[in-house]
C-alpha cells in the first residue's frame, strides 16, 4: 500500500473535516513524504512476511511474463522519489492490466524483483498526474522463493472490516502467479471454494468483487488439481471479526526449504572523517556525529514536553536530507520513537548518516485548521541554512492544505451555498484576506483566498522566506499547486 492509498483509506474511516491533521494523528512530525515512508515499509514487511511462506523448487513452463514486461518509462519526479525511498531505483516494467489495475515488476539496481500492482487513473488534473503514484502494494521477494514450485503465487490480496459487519470481506483479489497456475480460488466459510478468477498472462485479479467470511486463497492448475494454499483463518481470535478453525481440507503451503545464507559481515566503516553537526531549537539541543544523534530536552517548558510525550511515555525523534528529484525537493529521513529521557540518543534505520538539514520531535497530537499549536511541529531544529528555509516554507504549505480540507472550508470547496470572496473571508476570519487575481499574493502571516466562475478557488500564502505558496481548486477537486514535497495536499 502507497501513502495514497493508506490516507484515502484512513480519510474514508475518519473525515477529515471532523478528525484535525493525519499527518500530526499518524506521527506528528511530517507533512514530509518520509513519514510515510515508514508507515508503507511497515505495511510492506507485513505483506514480505505472507510473501516468504514457501519453497524454491524448480517451476516448468515458461515464466518470461514474471520477469519482464513493457518499460514504463515516464515516471513521475515524485514515483522515481518514492521508489528510490525503498531502494528500487531500477527499472520498472508494465506486465499486464486487468480490470482498472495495472501489474509491475521493478528490477532494483542490484538485480532483485520487485512486484507491485497499482490503480489505472484517467482524465487527471495537473496536480493528480504530478502527485500520483501508480504503485499500491508492492514487495521484494528472494526469485529463489517465487516463483517456485512451492510458491507458485504472490498474492497481494486485502482483507476489509467495517464497524457493524458480522465477519470480514476479503476485498481484493488480486496478485501475481507463475505458468502452472490456471486459477485462484477463494476458500469461504463452509472451508470449499465458493468462488475463483482466471490467471490470465501471470496476474490475476477480481475488481471490486468482495467476499465475505473468506478464509484464504488456493492456486489450481488447469485440471483443478491443488498448488498452493494461504490459509489466513488460523490464529484468529474466534471472538473477532476474522474466521478461525483454518480451511478444512486445504492446509497451508509449508514454509521454504532454503539453504542457509551467508552470515552477513559486518559494515565497513565509512572512509574519512565522521561529520559531525550541531543544532539547537525550540528549547532542544541536537547533536549528530555521523550516525549518531543525540537531543537534550532539558531546554523545553512544560507545555511541550505535554505535547510531546505520548500517553505511554514514547516521543518521536527525526533528522532529515532534503533532496532534489525533477526540480522538486522532498525530505527523506525517518522518525524513530523512544522512551522519553533528558538526554535523548538515536540512530537512524537504514545507516543514514550525516550530514542531515534538519530534525524535529513531533508530539502526539492533532490539528485543525488555525489552531493555537501552528503549523510548526513542536519541536524544530535547523541544521543546515536549506533546513531553516524547508520549515518556514513548510508551515506556510500546511496553513494551506490544513484549510483545503477543514470542516469550515467544505461548503465553500464544494459551492454548497453561493458566497463571494469577501463573504468567505468574513466566515474564515481574520488570518484570511481576500484577493483581486488569482495571481495576488498576501502579506506574510496571512492566507489569500480569491475567488472564481465555475467553482475555482485559488489559496495563496507567502512564506517568510518570501516564496509564493499556491493551491488551486477547481469544483472541488485540487487542480494545481506548488506545495507537493512541502505537504500532503489531498
Amino acid at each position: 500500500m502507497n501513502e495514497i492509498q493508506l490516507r484515502d483509506r484512513l480519510f474514508k474511516l475518519f473525515p477529515p473535516e471532523t478528525d484535525p491533521d493525519w499527518d500530526d494523528v499518524l506521527l506528528r512530525a511530517e507533512t514530509s513524504s518520509w513519514s510515510f515512508r515508514r508507515l508503507s515499509v511497515l505495511v510492506a514487511a507485513a505483506v514480505l512476511a505472507v510473501l516468504v511462506a514457501g519453497s524454491a523448487l524448480a517451476l516448468s513452463g515458461r515464466l518470461g511474463g514474471l520477469f519482464h514486461g513493457t518499460p514504463v518509462n515516464d515516471l513521475t519526479p515524485r514515483e522515481r522519489f518514492l521508489l528510490s525511498e525503498f531502494d528500487m531505483s531500477g527499472k520498472v516494467e508494465l506486465i499486464a492490466k486487468r480490470n482498472s489495475k495495472a501489474f509491475y515488476v521493478i528490477r532494483r539496481s542490484d538485480g532483485r524483483l520487485c512486484y507491485s500492482i497499482g490503480d489505472i487513473r484517467k482524465n487527471l488534473t495537473p496536480f493528480q498526474r504530478e502527485t500520483r503514484s501508480r504503485f499500491g502494494g508492492t514487495g521484494c521477494i528472494d526469485a529463489r522463493v517465487f516463483p517456485s514450485r512451492a510458491v507458485p503465487v504472490l498474492d497481494f490480496s486485502f482483507y476489509s472490516y467495517r464497524r457493524g459487519d458480522p465477519e470480514s470481506r476479503l476485498a481484493g483479489l488480486q496478485g501475481f502467479a507463475a505458468d502452472p497456475v490456471d486459477r485462484i480460488g477463494v476458500i469461504g466459510r463452509d472451508k470449499r471454494i465458493v468462488f475463483s478468477v482466471p490467471v490470465e498472462d501471470n496476474v490475476y485479479t477480481a475488481g471490486r468483487k468482495g467476499i465475505s467470511g473468506a478464509r484464504g486463497v488456493v492456486a489450481l492448475d488447469k485440471d483443478g488439481k491443488v498448488l498452493w494454499v494461504q490459509c489466513t483463518a488460523i490464529g484468529r481470535s474466534p471472538a473477532g471479526p476474522f474466521p478461525s478453525g483454518g480451511c478444512g481440507k486445504f492446509k497451508n503451503s509449508p514454509p521454504p526449504a532454503l539453504p542457509p545464507t551467508a552470515t552477513p559481515t559486518k559494515p565497513a566503516t565509512p572512509r574519512g572523517p565522521v561529520v559531525v553537526q550541531r543544532g539547537s531549537g525550540d528549547g532542544v539541543s541536537v547533536v549528530v556525529r555521523g550516525a549518531q544523534i543525540e537531543a537534550q530536552f532539558g531546554g523545553i517548558s512544560p507545555e511541550t514536553r505535554r505535547l510531546l510525550e505520548s500517553k505511554n511515555g514514547r516521543i518521536n525523534l527525526g533528522c532529515f536530507k532534503l533532496v532534489t528529484v525533477g526540480g522538486t525537493r522532498y525530505g527523506s529521513g525517518v522518525n524513530i520513537t523512544k522512551p522519553f529521557t533528558t538526554i535523548l540518543r538515536v540512530r537512524p534505520y537504514g545507516g543514514q548518516t550525516a550530514p542531515f538539514d534538519g530534525c524535529t520531535a513531533t508530539g502526539m497530537y492533532g490539528h485543525t485548521w488555525n489552531d493555537a499549536h501552528g503549523t510548526h511541529d513542536a519541536v524544530e531544529v535547523p541544521l543546515t541554512p536549506r533546513g531553516r528555509r524547508y520549515f518556514a516554507e513548510r508551515a506556510a504549505a500546511r496553513d494551506i492544505a490544513w484549510l483545503a480540507r477543514a470542516r469550515i472550508f467544505r461548503s465553500i470547496r464544494y459551492a454548497r451555498e453561493p458566497l463571494s470572496t469577501t463573504e468567505v473571508v468574513r466566515r474564515l476570519g481574520n488570518h484570511t484576506v481576500p484577493l483581486d487575481t488569482p495571481e495576488a499574493t498576501p502579506p506574510i502571516g496571512k492566507l489569500g483566498i480569491w475567488l472564481g466562475d465555475k467553482n475555482r478557488i485559488v489559496l495563496v500564502e507567502r512564506a517568510t522566506t518570501g516564496r509564493r505558496l499556491y493551491l488551486e481548486i477547481r469544483r472541488g477537486i485540487n487542480y494545481r499547486t506548488n506545495l507537493v514535497g512541502l505537504t500532503q495536499v489531498l
